[in-house]
């Protein structure tokens, strides 16, 4: 079975540094890894040409006897007799009980003749061993020292290993990312991995087995993207043996599935498969208690990318429904459609503003339409959120008796705008509806200047010299009044 999100389009504005640093170190591992059968074949080759295999055969097989292991003993001897032994030394290599006591001088004893000349030469294999990246790196579940704890989650055990890994890793990763900010994300993924790593430590096999991969790691980064969008409904891409397709389900309700996947994977269907099951399990548990620590720190919010891509698909909504209504000729409830739109969601492009004037001008409804027009000065008044010059002197020229509700720097920055794109017969408008207002009245004196100004510039100082007149008179009446 295969559950996976559907990716979103990356925002390469802010690329995913955390993530694609995480993929550069596992690329660079593997290319590392690349050089470990030269060194395994090197470590090989000392401990047959250095004869402690055969001194460390012959006492495994006195071991086993000793032990009364008769049929394992035959079965070593028959492997012996058809392939020089290649089998037998794996048994050895895989029986934990014996390499550590073997290690420890307890099997060739300091009472043995050849000891010295044994220990000596085992210290230099163990030497050319360690230099094997992959096995002296990997989590081993019967020895699991601190370094490997962190090291085995960016190893790999071939290439597509790596590439499987790395693909979801992108796929979900740089969401998560988006969420939890790079050192957030570094941090979930080094403590997922950690986490994954737990079910080696506290169940160990009982054979030598080693863990490597970002599997671990991953599959905490999974269970974080899940709880991170909770119950909103996401896209899923499932494969499940000839069946696949998409589905559309509550982010958090796939987590179950993806546990009860592993555990039966690990415990009924794959129980002799190399796969570490019970890491991604740790590393799902893991990365899903991580994140709901997040959210109840933030008082069960999630991340603010999530509640954007909630915005952008009500605002997506709430235009095609609007659009349907205008198809179908309905403006009145496409021109409201529009008003709800940006009654709840203030942060809309400038747009829509532009739109439902429009749509609500071809409904002949003159409430919306004075709506429309005041919302097209706000976003005008607004740096980054203007409207066209032409479409605010035309807005300015239908301005009913009573002014729209706004503040006083608002409509002078309308006025210096109208001033500067030499849209001078909608600035001299505004500007004459201002004056009588009081609380207008300094920011009319102001603009005034710069309006008369203009018009001496465009070869009309006709219509300049009254202009300045009533400045100067609303100035001097001013001036007056603070006596």
């Amino acid at each position: 079975m295969l559950i996976l999100p559907l990716p979103a389009r990356p925002d390469w504005s802010r690329p995913p540094l955390a993530t694609l640093a995480i993929m550069a170190l596992c690329l660079i591992a593997f290319l590392i890894q690349g050089g470990d059968y030269q060194r395994m074949a090197d470590a090989s080759r000392f401990y047959q040409q250095s004869g402690i295999g055969r001194m460390e055969m012959a006492a495994y097989l006195a071991d086993l006897e000793r032990a009364g292991e008769k049929e394992k003993l035959a079965a070593l001897r028959r492997s012996t007799a058809r392939n020089s032994g290649v089998e037998a030394f794996q048994a050895m290599e895989r029986d934990n009980d014996f390499i550590d006591r073997l290690r420890r001088d307890q099997v060739i004893t300091p009472e043995h003749p050849d000891h010295a000349a044994w220990r000596s030469k085992r210290d230099r294999y163990e030497a050319l061993r360690e230099r094997v990246v992959t096995e002296h790196y990997s989590l081993s579940s019967r020895d699991p020292r601190p370094v490997t704890l962190l090291t085995h989650m960016f190893l790999h055990g071939g290439l597509m290993h790596l590439a499987g890994n790395m693909a979801v890793l992108f796929v979900v990763g740089y969401t998560v990312e988006a969420a939890l900010g790079p050192l957030g994300f570094l941090a979930l993924y080094l403590l997922g991995g950690l986490g994954a790593s737990v079910p080696d430590v506290l169940m160990p096999a009982s054979e030598l087995q080693l863990s490597l991969g970002a599997s671990g790691a991953i599959s905490a980064v999974m269970a974080a993207y899940l709880v991170l969008f909770g119950l909103r409904r996401i896209t899923f891409f499932y494969w499940l043996v000839f069946v696949l397709g998409t589905v559309r389900w509550p982010a958090v309700a796939i987590l179950p599935l993806w546990l009860a996947n592993e555990l039966l994977q690990n415990f009924v269907f794959d129980t002799e498969g190399r796969t570490n099951y019970m890491a991604h399990f740790g590393g799902l548990v893991s990365g899903a208690l991580l994140v709901g620590l997040y959210r109840w720190r933030r008082h069960g919010r999630s991340a603010d990318i999530v509640h954007r891509q909630d915005d952008e698909e009500a605002v997506a909504a709430l235009l095609a429904q609007a659009a349907r209504q205008v198809a179908e000729l309905n403006f009145g409830p496409a021109a409201l459609t529009y008003r709800k739109l940006l009654d709840e969601h203030p942060g809309t492009d400038a747009q829509s503003i532009v739109e439902y004037r429009r749509i609500a001008g071809l409904a002949r409804q003159p409430e919306l339409l004075a709506d429309a027009n005041r919302r097209v000065l706000q976003a005008a008044a607004e740096r980054g959120r203007s409207a066209s010059p032409a479409l605010l002197a035309e807005v300015v020229q239908e301005l009913p008796a009573a002014l729209p509700k706004l503040a006083a720097v608002q409509w002078e920055t309308l006025l210096a705008r109208l001033i500067d794109d030499g849209r001078l017969d909608g600035a001299e408008r505004l500007l004459l509806r201002l004056f009588p207002i009081r609380e207008f009245r300094p920011i009319a004196v102001r603009q005034a200047a710069r309006l008369a100004d203009a018009f001496i510039a465009r070869g009309e100082a006709g219509r300049a010299a009254p202009i300045q007149r009533l400045a100067n008179s609303v100035a001097a009446q001013a001036a007056a009044a603070s006596r």
